[in-house]
């Protein structure tokens, strides 16, 4: 008899040990929030999908860190991160406005560069200073485009501008002829580019040299007290570069043949 109650109690404490980790990772779960932005992060057939995602989701596997990503509007992303009610953010620019309630991850997710772009058929040329362009229009998405591009439009140095609110849009007004110079991340503009209906009728090109480069980072709530999950993805980044996986996540999406880009409804 004591032999059975002791097997018993044995196989109460299994289960009891059991649901209390299945807890604990529930409970360990973040909730990762992004917003369209293409190729680097976007929601395609019910899945988030991207080469920063990619590269996201990647750190995340080797941490054995249950996430959860779900799309927003910008700005509501922002709002929820802002009040905590998801823990991280991605891709993410070091702000100082955004200090307060953002731990970034040290490691950068990835670089992006800014570059200008017009249609094939204009003559405009760049030497690499801003001020030479001061004749032409311009069209912004309201969000940042790196120091360079931000200063110029607080300074005056750009001062033809049509702001839109998002890309598509942009590129829309862009192709048919109603502002001059598209700035954009490079592989923002090309994505945008070959998914238009137009693309067949209108080309584009880069000017040279480009603008900027810079790092997107991970945000995590401070709200949340995330930091030890910040340093843990920070580690996961490092050891990404230092086997070759994180290289190899950019090179197929830098080789991905027009074919196979996923063109958002």
């Amino acid at each position: 008899m004591c032999r059975n109650q002791t097997l018993v109690w044995r196989k109460f404490v299994i289960c009891l040990l059991g649901l209390l980790f299945l807890s604990s990772v529930y409970a360990e779960t973040l909730r990762i929030a992004t917003f369209d932005y293409p190729p680097y992060q976007y929601r395609y057939r019910n899945e988030v999908k991207g080469v920063a995602t990619e590269i996201l989701k990647a750190a995340f596997a080797r941490m054995q860190q249950p996430v959860k990503f779900e799309t927003f509007p910008f700005q509501r992303a922002m709002a929820f991160f802002r009040e905590g009610e998801v823990d991280v953010i991605y891709t993410f620019y070091r702000i100082q406005n955004r200090e307060s309630f953002t731990d970034y991850s040290n490691e950068p997710l990835i670089n992006q560069t800014i570059g200008l772009f017009v249609r094939d058929d204009s003559d405009i040329r760049f030497s690499g200073e801003l001020a030479s362009l001061s004749d032409y229009s311009f069209g912004l998405v309201r969000y940042s485009y790196g120091s360079v591009i931000d200063q110029a439009v607080a300074r005056g140095i750009i001062s033809q501008v049509q702001y839109v609110p998002h890309m598509q849009l942009n590129m829309d007004k862009f192709l048919a002829g109603r502002f001059d110079i598209l700035p954009s991340d490079r592989w923002v503009a090309w994505h945008y580019f070959h998914c238009h209906p137009a693309k067949n009728k209108v080309g584009i090109r880069e000017l040279q040299p480009s603008i900027e480069t810079f790092p997107a980072y991970v945000g995590f709530s401070k709200v949340n007290g995330l930091t030890k999950q910040r340093d843990r993805l920070d580690q996961a980044l490092r050891d990404m570069r230092a086997d070759g996986q994180y290289e190899a996540i950019l090179q197929r999406y830098s080789e991905m043949p027009v074919s196979q880009i996923d063109c958002l409804p």
